[in-house]
């Protein structure tokens, strides 16, 4: 599947279920997250909610970065 490029904007809606990478080259995970949205348009910021029981958590807390990668209609399902 080739990579889709999506045109910038502050609209997340509806609220789909997105994939989060996260970590360094030595620790680093994927996460299905269901709670994220825009903070802030200009400068562009978004959040993601991870609780604190989750291996994720602490390479978030860490790393203090994520990439949310939202999927496609046919992979929504995986997701």
């Amino acid at each position: 599947m080739s990579k889709i490029q999506i045109k910038p904007s502050t609209i997340l809606a509806p609220l789909p279920a997105v994939i989060v990478s996260l970590g360094t080259m030595e620790s680093s995970n994927i996460i299905t997250v269901a709670w994220t949205g825009v903070v802030c348009s200009d400068p562009p910021r978004m959040y993601v909610s991870i609780r604190h029981e989750r291996h994720s958590y602490q390479i978030l807390k860490s790393t203090r970065e994520f990439v949310i990668n939202l999927t496609s209609e046919s992979l929504l399902a995986a997701c």
